[in-house]
């Protein structure tokens, strides 16, 4: 498995589990899994990172929206906010984003999501998660296009004025 770490908040997180520091340009092995660290980059090189991905890891609104029109499985890593509001924020999009999935498949990405962001055994929901990749690969393209059926922002702002002139 190759990934793909941008530099920023959570490479030293990354760089814990080798044991060592990393940087743009480092490339690291553990079993399976080759980590390469990538320098920060601008927005359309982001962009074009999400939709090369098949899955996506994102921390913040701004990376859940563009991961969203990636149209590729993602897991999301929200701010933290006191008194756990970032939860309930969570929460009201998972209930959107999983309507209408089967309720394992649903139960399955809502515990992952969940088990980032409360610290909770992330492997183990991984696990649980993991099979439904098919299904959500497909789902994330649906997703996308559910987002666009009433056109993009411009579209709904000049519709918007029409109906209020």
């Amino acid at each position: 498995m190759r990934c793909l770490v941008p530099e920023g908040k959570v490479l030293p997180d990354v760089a814990g589990l080798f044991g060592r520091a990393l940087r743009a340009g480092d490339h690291a092995r553990l079993g399976n899994l080759d980590v390469h660290v990538l320098p920060l980059s601008d927005q359309d090189d982001y962009d074009r990172l999400l939709w090369s991905c098949d899955f996506n890891c994102v921390r913040g609104e701004d990376s859940l929206v563009r991961s969203q029109w990636a149209a590729r499985p993602m897991l999301w890593h929200i701010y933290p906010q006191d008194d756990d509001a970032h939860i309930a924020k969570l929460e009201a999009f998972l209930e959107q984003y999983c309507a209408g999935l089967p309720a394992g498949m649903a139960a399955a990405l809502r515990a992952l999501n969940l088990a980032w962001n409360r610290h909770g055994d992330i492997a183990a929901a991984w696990r649980d998660a993991a099979p439904w990749l098919p299904a959500w690969r497909e789902h994330a393209t649906n997703w996308q296009q559910h987002l666009l059926k009433d056109g993009d922002l411009a579209a709904r702002l000049l519709h918007f004025v029409g109906e209020i002139s």
